[in-house]
């Protein structure tokens, strides 16, 4: 494997990574991005946001059956779809990852390494190849 010579190493291409990525590059140009898994946060793949989006639905729920004890009285049966739920926690899911796959796409190929880095020493990462990161 190539050996490199960088002042930062940010490990992970999520928003977090994206943005250590980023404030590294105001201060230096060695910088390089690894991950070994899809680009995008964990966060907004299959986490919290997902999971934000599933908690905002029940609470629209909760919303409507209270509502009567503050003089708001909804009509008919409330129904819930849980089609059209999870078809919204996926549009949404894809909108968030998009964000960060656009940041990811602007960083030059140079500056992205593809694999899982493991520590050395304080000083030394190397990385095992991952499977290929098509975004």
């Amino acid at each position: 494997m190539k050996r490199l010579q960088v002042d930062v190493a940010v490990i992970g291409g999520g928003t977090a990574g994206l943005g250590a990525y980023r404030a590294a590059k105001r201060f230096t140009p060695n910088v390089v991005m690894i991950e070994g898994g899809p680009y995008g946060t964990t966060c907004a793949r299959v986490g919290c946001m997902p999971s934000k989006l599933l908690i905002a639905a029940a609470e629209a729920v909760h919303h409507i059956e209270v509502a009567p004890g503050f003089g708001v009285h909804p009509q008919g049966e409330t129904r819930i779809d849980g089609k059209e739920v999870m078809d919204r926690v996926k549009r949404e899911r894809d909108r968030f990852v998009g964000f960060v796959l656009e940041g990811v796409g602007e960083i030059p190929a140079q500056d992205k390494i593809e694999g899982y880095a493991h520590f050395i020493d304080d000083n030394n990462l190397t990385g095992r190849r991952a499977h290929s990161n098509s975004g």
